[in-house]
């Protein structure tokens, strides 16, 4: 199936639904940005409901100004004499679905497009923005969600993650997990926070360079030991600052990883 938008003159919001093949199955989204927001929402149906919205983030807090500078750039253009200006924001969105698999392609190269996403709470999400924040609630999956200029926040959430920004903090609470799957959190500038069932059984992989790492999980601590390597006639002896923790006996490794910023591992 394939559903297309476009989008002219005055029209600034528009909504589009895509059926799946196979309702009540796993999905899989896969979408990816170059200047907008992702927020996507478990709901109880069997379409893919997209909202694109053209315009500023959604995000109050968001300092990307650069973002908008195309934007800036038309509305400051002269009006001619005798004219007036009609206000023109195209949107240009597709959406193909195949096999519960739905793939979502914009012009956010072009302008800035945020997305709000609507799934069945069992949908592996494959996420990605540049400029942008990502959003997601109360879906179930193996998720890889990434951004560079801005913050990543999932709330009851179940599965696996595998997450990474540069500029933004990393915001998760886990209901429940794949207990064999290995996961990673990484922030260049940013905070890690992460909440995990009492029960979680993992190994912590934890650095920070300019930051603190908390919990309230009883953790049994191993610190880096040095690492010894032989090649021939050439030994090697090296040191690192990862931080391992065993949390309830050990399973899994998650990865915490940030360069300017704390990290939070908390017990639900």
């Amino acid at each position: 199936m394939l559903a297309v938008l476009k989008l002219v003159a005055q029209d600034f919001s528009e909504q589009i639904a895509v059926p799946l093949s196979s309702p009540g199955k796993q999905g899989v989204l896969e979408v990816g940005l170059v200047k907008g927001d992702i927020v996507v929402t478990a709901y109880e149906g069997d379409e893919v409901v997209i909202k694109a919205t053209s315009g500023y983030s959604t995000d109050k807090n968001d300092d990307c100004a650069s973002c908008d500078d195309d934007h800036d750039r038309d509305q400051n253009r002269p009006v001619p004499d005798g004219m007036k200006r009609i206000s023109s924001n195209p949107i240009e969105l597709s959406a193909s679905e195949k096999n519960n698999m739905v793939e979502i392609e914009t012009n956010s190269w072009s302008t800035r497009i945020n997305l709000d996403i609507k799934v069945p709470s069992n949908f592996d999400l494959n996420v990605s923005t540049v400029n942008g924040r990502v959003e997601t609630s109360g879906i179930n999956g193996v998720h890889e969600i990434s951004s560079v200029n801005g913050p990543i926040e999932m709330t009851n959430v179940g599965g696996s993650i595998l997450s990474n920004t540069v500029n933004g903090d990393i915001i998760v609470t886990f209901t429940t997990l794949n207990s064999k799957q290995p996961m990673s959190f990484v922030t260049l500038n940013g905070d890690v926070d992460i909440t995990f069932p009492n029960s979680t059984k993992a190994i912590a992989k934890m650095r920070t360079d300019r930051g603190e790492i908390f919990t309230d999980f009883d953790m049994k601590i191993d610190r880096s030991k040095p690492e010894v390597k032989t090649d021939g006639d050439e030994y090697k002896v090296s040191l690192n600052s990862w931080v391992y923790g065993t949390i309830n006996g050990g399973g899994p490794e998650y990865t915490f990883k940030s360069m300017q910023g704390d990290i939070i591992i908390r017990r639900k």
